[in-house]
Formats: structure tokens, sequence, C-alpha cells
């Protein structure tokens, strides 16, 4: 299994998984943009799949590279990435842009699901739709397809740094929205309003922000409640 190359000493405790889980996406990407987090944390252009709408995924991050099935060049595994993946994980897959093929399907969930992996975040596809939400394994992703990995692509390295970049559009300039780089053992947040991505190292100042953040967004909306102006509000409990 290749090292994570990121130089990362910390890793989230079950103590701080169990307090982000009680967070929204949209709370911990507030307060990661107030930490200077060029993207926030957010990984874009992903929906939910699968897994209930109520509830949230959370956990650490187990990463899967996956390379164009006709890559010659790039290294191959031994085993399959799902017997590698750690139980209790959030397994993270990088997909190739131009792929349409899914990257997850029915008998990969149901596996991993076996295995006691949280769910799965992929950049690619998923197919098997009705497999997967019969298991309600969480399962976000940009889309879905009917062909499945082979031959289209292939895994190629586990546990390596991913850089999501999001979906381009027609015309790329200096004004898009940067990538977000995943690293083993970051800690990964999806909902229903999207995928934060957070370093181990800042969860705990970013948690800590999201409580006060939240507490400010509650004062503001027992205000707005009683029909006072969102200019005012915002400048009584916000400062602008």
């Amino acid at each position: 299994m290749e090292s994570d190359g990121s130089g990362q000493s910390r890793r989230a405790t079950a103590e701080q998984i169990r307090r982000l889980a009680g967070f929204s996406t949209c709370e911990i990407a507030d307060a990661l943009v107030k930490l200077k987090h060029p993207t926030g944390g957010y990984v874009p252009d992903l929906e939910r799949f699968s897994g209930s709408e109520e509830g949230n995924l959370v956990g650490e991050v187990f990463t899967v590279e996956m390379v164009d099935g006709r890559d010659t060049e790039a290294p191959k595994l031994e085993g399959h990435f799902v017997d590698e993946a750690t139980p209790d994980t959030v397994l993270f897959i990088l997909t190739p842009p131009h792929a349409k093929s899914a990257s997850l399907g029915g008998l990969l969930a149901t596996a991993l699901h076996k295995k006691g992996v949280r769910g799965v975040v992929t950049s690619g596809r998923c197919r098997d739709l009705a497999e997967l939400r019969a298991l309600d394994f969480p399962v976000f992703a940009r889309g879905h397809s009917i062909l499945g990995q082979s031959p289209f692509t292939r895994p190629s390295r586990l546990q390596v740094p991913l850089t999501i970049a999001p979906t381009s559009s027609s015309s790329s300039s200096d004004l898009d929205f940067p990538p977000t780089t995943v690293h083993p053992f970051d800690v990964v947040l999806a909902d229903l309003d999207g995928v934060v991505v957070i370093r181990p190292d800042v969860l705990d100042e970013a948690m800590d922000l999201a409580a006060k953040g939240r507490e400010v967004d509650e004062r503001c909306r027992q205000d707005l409640l009683e029909g006072k102006g969102v200019k005012e509000t915002f400048k009584k409990h916000r400062g602008k």
C-alpha cells in the first residue's frame, strides 16, 4: 500500500468524528472559509445517490485512485481495493474526469457494507441504484451510469493524496473554482447539501467556529422571523 505522502502526523479521534456528525456541511465549510481555506473544503458537483436523506456520512478517508483502463504506465494493484479498504472509514475514489463508467456498483457496495465501511464518495459515477438504496449504503457521486468499471477504468493506487477538480466549464479561466486535495486520514462530512473534507489538524478549530456560527445564525433567524430587515439583522449579529 502506498504511503499518504502528506506529512500528516495527526489523525482524528473517535470523539472528534462523533462531534463533527452534529454539524452540517454548510456550517463546516463556512468555518473553513473563515480559516482561509481556498475552497472551504468543498468538493463540488457531488450528489447523494443512496443513503438516508435525514442522516449524514462522516468518517476518516481511505483514498482510491483510478486511472483510464488503457493506461499501461500507472501502477497496478495486486489485490482488490475493496479488500484493502479499512472498516469504519469512508472510501474516497478519484476517477478520470472523462470516464462515463461507474466506479462503484451494487456488488462492491455490498462487500463494503458488509466489511463495515461507512460509505463511498467518488468524483465519478455509480450504478445499480436500486441495490445501493436497498442497502441504505451512503454513496455520493457526480452522476450515475449503466456501465461497469472494467474495461474503462481500473484502480491504481491506495492511500495517496487525490486532487479533485470541479466539473470543467466550456471555457477555463483564472476565475474557475480551485481543486480540492483529499489526503488519506482526512475527515469527510457529506449530507443533503454536499461534501466537505477537513484536515485533522484544523478539525477542532473548525468545529468551534461552526458552533459559534450556528449560534449567530439562530439569532439572525429569530430576528428575521419577527420581521426585521436583513441588513439590520446581519449588522447586529454578524457585524456586517
